[in-house]
């Protein structure tokens, strides 16, 4: 029985393809971060292998070596740590080599050989042109997983040799009530989480696990409550060691910049007396505060600068000059 939640549309779809026997040589996961897709590809590597009457049955050897990360015959290609620990950001050349030497081997003790990229948009440019032509002669009794949050960084030959599958974050209601039912979160918790998380469970789960997270939002939400007090000087100074920052963490930028938007979406929310749907709960008092003091329009046309900072950061512009720009655009308080 398949476990994962909130994503019945790509789960029915797998298991028409299996129960039918036309599975696909490649499937493509796509949607947020955290949002299930891993969980999803565990999953079905679980079904491909699974020896119970009822795939994935999650109790049989095939599905616990697989849920363990210890099956042969399942494998995650991912970017790669270095030496003295620092992680590279592209998935290399080599790396894809590997694969293709591994997929000509027959599966060691399962019935089907399952590789799992992720992020397969941290393929660089060699190692998708290296991947295009495995999937061009998939060799037979093998899977392949791609997962990403940007599928428009994939080549479209490797789009198009995939089956896709679009993950989506739950409803904020559906995710809080999943996190009660099935994690056992008080309801309270189960909210803020949800809300937080924006519905994908994945980082619910994770803000339950580590306290940490949420101490380091706490933390930027101070940074970014601030930012529009500071002087040109003192903005410039924090863009270049967020540029910094993204040349060695790009995900976490990133996902810095999304709290942004969702703190000053947020912002205009509260000005407009939707109290009831911001994410940010937990500071309902300071929106509300944080509202009377901006102009909604000038937070408006930051937002939209936001979005388009993000887009450009992903084309790989210069980052200090593009968030240089982006704090300009940060709304003065009145």
């Amino acid at each position: 029985m398949w476990q994962t939640v909130g994503q019945d549309r790509a789960v029915a779809a797998l298991q028409r393809a299996l129960a039918g026997g036309r599975k696909a040589h490649a499937y493509l996961l796509a949607g947020p971060p955290q949002v299930g897709k891993a969980t999803l590809a565990r999953e079905l590597a679980q079904a491909l292998n699974c020896e119970g009457a009822d795939p994935p049955c999650h109790e049989c050897t095939p599905c616990r070596r697989i849920a363990a990360g210890i099956h042969a015959d399942v494998q995650t290609v991912s970017v790669e740590a270095d030496g003295d620990g620092a992680v590279h950001k592209d998935i290399s050349i080599d790396q894809i080599r590997e694969v293709g030497r591994a997929v000509s081997l027959r599966a060691f003790e399962g019935r089907c050989r399952v590789i799992i990229i992720d992020p397969a948009d941290a393929m660089n440019e060699a190692a998708q042109n290296a991947f295009l032509k495995t999937l061009e002669e998939p060799p037979p009794g093998v899977v392949f997983v791609l997962i990403t949050s940007r599928p428009q960084l994939l080549r479209a030959t490797v789009r198009s040799r995939c089956q896709r599958l679009d993950l989506r974050p739950l409803p904020v209601a559906a995710a809080a009530a999943a996190l009660v039912e099935r994690w056992g979160l008080p309801e309270p918790r189960a909210e803020l989480l949800a809300r937080l998380s924006r519905g994908r469970l994945g980082w619910a789960l994770a803000a339950q696990a580590d306290e940490e997270m949420l101490r380091a939002r706490r933390e930027a939400l101070t940074d970014i409550r601030a930012l529009p007090q500071r002087s040109l000087a003192e903005r410039f100074a924090y863009a270049g060691d967020l540029a910094g920052r993204f040349g060695r963490q790009r995900e976490a930028v990133l996902g810095l910049l999304d709290l942004w938007g969702q703190w000053w979406r947020d912002v205009l929310l509260a000005a407009a007396g939707c109290q009831e749907a911001v994410s940010n709960v937990d500071l309902a008092d300071v929106l509300r505060a944080e509202a009377g003091r901006y102009d909604p329009r000038r937070v408006a046309v930051f937002l939209r600068s936001l979005a388009a900072t993000r887009r450009r950061l992903e084309e790989n512009v210069n980052p200090r000059l593009a968030l240089e720009v982006l704090l300009l655009d940060l709304p003065a308080p009145g």
